[in-house]
């Protein structure tokens, strides 16, 4: 008797299944998507600060190569 009134309420193979579709699913791709946030703002902010880095040494190459022509110049006269 307590066996039939225990094997009620469990769930069998298509409850399991509804179950899986309805709440695991969607909980595992909320999960995924935004894991990829993530990995995506954490590479944006890698991206920007090596952007940064090559913009600083750019203009430092252009100061110098500005440097260079001035003196040059300043030679010549």
């Amino acid at each position: 008797m307590i066996s039939n009134i225990l094997s009620f309420w469990a769930p069998g193979p298509y409850e399991l299944l509804i179950i899986l579709i309805v709440f695991a699913i969607p909980v595992v791709l909320v999960i995924l998507f935004a894991r990829l946030l993530l990995r995506n703002k954490r590479e944006n902010v890698r991206l920007r600060l090596e952007v940064g880095k090559l913009a600083d040494e750019l203009e430092q190459k252009r100061k110098q190569k500005g440097g260079k022509e001035n003196s040059s110049s300043d030679k010549s006269s």
